[in-house]
């Protein structure tokens, strides 16, 4: 009798395994759909260099901007990828903006140095800019195109397919 119900036990479970793996089909994710554009927040900041950047100062150019920490893996592992980006735009207008969230100004302009960085970089220090950006994590990127309107949000570690399709939103406006 018991060998007789751990096989009706044993079928019962293949049963609902099969049926289990059955409507589990695996369908293509969709992609998202498309980001509406807006507005990019205003700021006018002086940058680590002393320089005077704002918004309506890059009127006219398509922008990325970035927002970072030193302590943030990701962060620091895309940032020569950003800097390879900006030495092969810049005759082309685009302006690619550091915003370093929350660290000490010598922190971040030792970072900068060291890697010889020529970004344009500013310090968050209370969090402001990345609360206007509605930032959630770091890193994360926006994509600004030449009227100051955010094309393209990315959050998370950039690769060269993300940065494409961010420039090609930008550049098409």
């Amino acid at each position: 009798m018991t060998l007789v119900f751990a096989r009706n036990l044993l079928s019962a479970m293949l049963a609902v395994f099969v049926f289990a793996a059955a409507s589990c089909q695996t369908n293509e994710m969709e992609p998202p759909p498309p980001e509406k554009p807006r507005p990019a927040p205003s700021f006018s900041m002086t940058s680590v260099k002393g320089k005077q950047v704002s918004l309506a100062s890059l009127a006219g150019k398509p922008a990325m901007i970035n927002f970072w920490a030193t302590w943030c893996a990701p962060c620091v592992k895309e940032l020569p990828e950003l800097e390879r980006i900006h030495n092969l735009y810049k005759e082309r207008g685009l302006e690619v903006i550091l915003f370093n969230l929350q660290e000490k100004a010598d922190v971040v302009k030792k970072h900068i140095e060291e890697h010889g960085y020529t970004m344009t970089s500013m310090l968050d220090e209370k969090g402001e800019m990345a609360e206007k950006y509605q930032v959630f994590g770091l890193p994360t990127t926006f994509f600004v195109d030449k009227a100051g309107m955010i094309r393209k949000t990315h959050m998370g570690e950039l690769t060269k397919e993300i940065i494409t399709e961010g420039l090609s939103a930008i550049e098409a406006h």
